[in-house]
């Protein structure tokens, strides 16, 4: 969230600390126990979406790399193996479709992958010749897997981040649903307590004040309703 969205965050949750704590004043008046309750509700909701907003990804991406540093060592080991036995058998065709130095193999990810489906292509049919290279059939499975994991892990923080956007979208429409339902309803609710119960009114009042984030009192929320004039 940003600081403006904090700071109105900061607001609705003090008005409902107010709300709550003063709950036995408008216990009969059930229409704002309703409110009340809803304004918890869409707070607990704007939660559970900044929790997803924040979520850290550099899990994704750690594992991403991790992957792609095995597949890069794999592809290299069969390569080698690949490579001597092209020499050995004085077969220069596969020699050069096999020619990738380490150095080669830094390549953006979709484009390894491709490499690395290309030397597994190549391999697979010599399975046995390449045993003599120590190049074994676990070796390859082993790579095979690695290509469809790393293949796997390349959207996956493209994935978060649009989750992240369409929470903090979904978090706007919230603030949206709360201002109204305080202007609207909360709001004029609370307006007989000005003169039944002052102090509760005045809290109310001064809860609804957004402080901004250096602690600064800024001007009374904009979706706020004028008090009633003295």
């Amino acid at each position: 969230m940003n600081y403006i969205q904090i700071n109105k965050s900061r607001m609705y949750s003090t008005v409902n600390k107010v709300l709550e704590s003063h709950r036995p004043l408008y216990a009969g008046i059930s229409e704002l126990v309703t409110a009340q309750g809803q304004l918890t509700n869409y707070l607990d909701l704007v939660g559970n979406y900044r929790q997803v907003q924040e979520l850290n990804h550099n899990g994704l991406t750690n594992n991403k790399a991790m992957l792609k540093e095995q597949l890069t060592t794999s592809v290299s080991k069969v390569v080698s193996g690949l490579s001597a036995f092209a020499t050995a058998t004085k077969d220069t065709v596969l020699l050069t479709r096999v020619n990738y130095k380490p150095y080669m193999l830094q390549k953006p990810d979709p484009v390894l992958a491709d490499i690395a489906r290309l030397i597994l292509h190549e391999a697979l049919p010599l399975q046995r010749e390449l045993e003599k290279y120590f190049i074994t059939t676990d070796d390859l499975t082993q790579m095979e897997t690695l290509i469809a994991e790393f293949v796997n892990s390349i959207p996956q923080k493209r994935v978060a981040t649009n989750y992240s956007k369409v929470s903090t979208r979904n978090i706007a429409d919230v603030f949206q649903t709360i201002d109204k339902l305080l202007k609207e309803e909360i709001d004029v609710l609370m307006l007989p307590f000005r003169f039944t119960q002052p102090d509760f009114y005045n809290t109310y009042k001064n809860a609804r004040l957004i402080v901004n984030y250096t602690g600064r009192r800024k001007a009374q929320d904009s979706t706020q309703s004028p008090a009633v004039p003295s």
